[in-house]
Order: C-alpha cells, then sequence, then structure tokens
C-alpha cells in the first residue's frame, strides 16, 4: 500500500512556509488562551508546564498525567490537552515533514527508525493490512512521550495519506489520554481523603515504577525485532 508524493518529497509541497509552521503553534496558543480564561492563574501556570514537558522528550502520558492530577489540574482537562497537543503535533508532522527530517538531532534520530522500523514491518506483512487500526493502538500507547511524531513516521512508512495519519493520531491521542486520566482519577478517589500528600505521590511512584518496567520491557523487544 506504498503511496508516493502524499508527503511534500518533491516540488513545491516541499518547501515548508510561514503558514504550515505557525498555524500549528498558533493553534496551541490560542487553545491555551482560552483555557486561561476559566482557570486559576496557578493551574493555568501548572498547566503551561505540562503542555512542555509533554512536547519535550522524555516524558509522556505515563507521567504527565499523574503528576499533573496529582497537583490539582482536573482530570478532562489534562487529557484534552494532550490529545489537542498529538493532534496539533500531527498536523505539523503531515504539513512539514521534510523540514523536521533537516532538524539537527531530530532529523537523523527519525530516520534511525524509520530504518529500524521498515525492517520490523518488512518481517511483519500482516500489520500493514491492520495499519488503520494498528496505528491508533500504537498512538495510544502511552510510551515515548507524545505519539504525534513517531506515529506520523510510521504512517509514512505505511504509506498513508496526511488524512489517514492525522485522523489516526487525532484518535488514539484521545483514547489513550482519557484512559489513563480516567484510571489515574479513579485510584485517587480509592486514596483516604486524609491520607496525605506523601501517600498519594508514593501510589503514584509505584505506578510509574510499573509503566518504566512495562516501557523497558517494550523497548528492549522492539530493539531486538528491530
Amino acid at each position: 500500500m506504498q503511496q508516493t508524493g502524499t508527503w511534500g518529497d518533491d516540488g513545491v509541497e516541499s518547501r515548508a512556509n510561514l503558514l504550515t509552521v505557525s498555524v500549528p503553534l498558533l493553534l496551541c496558543g490560542i487553545f491555551f488562551a482560552v483555557v486561561g480564561l476559566f482557570l486559576p492563574a496557578e493551574q493555568w501556570f501548572l498547566l503551561a508546564g505540562m503542555m512542555v514537558a509533554y512536547i519535550v522528550p522524555p516524558l509522556g502520558r505515563e507521567t504527565i498525567i499523574p503528576v499533573s492530577i496529582l497537583l490539582g489540574i482536573p482530570w478532562w482537562l489534562i487529557a484534552f490537552t494532550l490529545a489537542f497537543l498529538d493532534f496539533a503535533g500531527g498536523l505539523f508532522m503531515a504539513w512539514n515533514f521534510p523540514l523536521v527530517l533537516r532538524v539537527p538531532y531530530v532529523g537523523p534520530r527519525i530516520r534511525r527508525f524509520m530504518t529500524a522500523g521498515r525492517a520490523y514491518l518488512d518481517r511483519r506483512p500482516w500489520l500493514e493490512r491492520l495499519y488503520f487500526v494498528g496505528l491508533i493502538a500504537f498512538v495510544s500507547l502511552p510510551f515515548d512521550g507524545s505519539g504525534s511524531i513517531i506515529g506520523s513516521v510510521l504512517g509514512r512508512m505505511l504509506g498513508m495519506t496526511k488524512i489517514e495519519v492525522l485522523s489516526c493520531i487525532t484518535i488514539g491521542g484521545i483514547i489513550g489520554s482519557f484512559t489513563i486520566a480516567l484510571g489515574i482519577d479513579y485510584i485517587v478517589n480509592l486514596i483516604p481523603a486524609g491520607a496525605g500528600t506523601w501517600v498519594s505521590a508514593a501510589v503514584f511512584l509505584l505506578i510509574g515504577i510499573a509503566l518504566l518496567v512495562m516501557y523497558r520491557s517494550y523497548s528492549r523487544g522492539w530493539g531486538a525485532d528491530a
């Protein structure tokens, strides 16, 4: 199902312009400004920090969401925020993929991932037949920070169009963020009100350790297969 010319590899589309770069950033700015109209200043600044932390690796949903809820940000707000960032990231990648490949440090890492990922997919052709559902599931996983960058790369390798990849990233981001946020909020409600902050922090630490162990096992498995 490989397609060519759908990601602006050649011709005019390969030249990123001010509009394609600025629109995703502008959407994030508008979102943050609108949220600021309803949030107390302290939570607004905390949310800004969580947004930056989510964009910059290696933190992902499994870290950002528990910390945000522990600091008092509503579960539904942090879930929607991270899902929105996934959408904005997917939009940026769809419009500016050639530009991203030229960014120092980021571009070489993406190229290495594409090489390893192509070898992984070549040995598992059945994954390409489940490309749409599979990409949604991959983006939903609470690993590797925002799923928009790696999800866009995988979608490109699978020959998906920009609209297909952006749809998968958006759906996967919503599923992943809201699933984790609901689960963490449920756990928080199980902790007695008088338990104190340290007890809550200890519970979240145990959850984080469990997710870290899962992540290391997942990473080793990918590295061995690829």
